[in-house]
């Protein structure tokens, strides 16, 4: 398999990260997880949002890694993309199942970290 794929993969994987980062940093998607009236502390807050924040520039980059310096224009509608499908699927986990929010968000994270070691190492 080639590293376009892993890191396609991984792109996939930190944009469903920061998705749900900052889905958590709201206080419907926190209050949904945590019962009525619980807010995020401030500093976690921000964490979260940092987090979200970092995780979709961390998407992007694994998008401009597919292209490599060919073609950046591909590298942004891959990304485009990528941010839909994980945009619709961050929705419906914190719609259906919000109770299994973080730990989506969390096992998104480890598979994009996963794949894009391997991706690296196979480049």
């Amino acid at each position: 398999m080639s590293a376009a794929i892993f890191f396609t993969i991984a792109a996939l994987g930190a944009a469903v990260a920061g998705f749900g980062g900052l889905g958590l940093a709201m206080d419907r998607h926190w209050e949904a997880i945590h019962g009525r009236g619980s807010v995020p502390a401030p500093s976690l807050r921000r964490m979260l949002q940092l987090g979200g924040s970092a995780a979709l520039a961390i998407s992007l980059w694994c998008c401009l890694a597919v292209h490599e310096a060919d073609n950046a224009g591909q590298a942004i509608v891959l990304w485009c993309g990528v941010l839909s499908v994980a945009a619709w699927g961050s929705v419906a986990v914190m719609t259906y199942a919000a109770q299994h929010a973080r730990h989506s968000a969390a096992g998104a994270a480890f598979v994009a970290c996963a794949t894009a070691v391997l991706a690296l190492v196979l480049r």
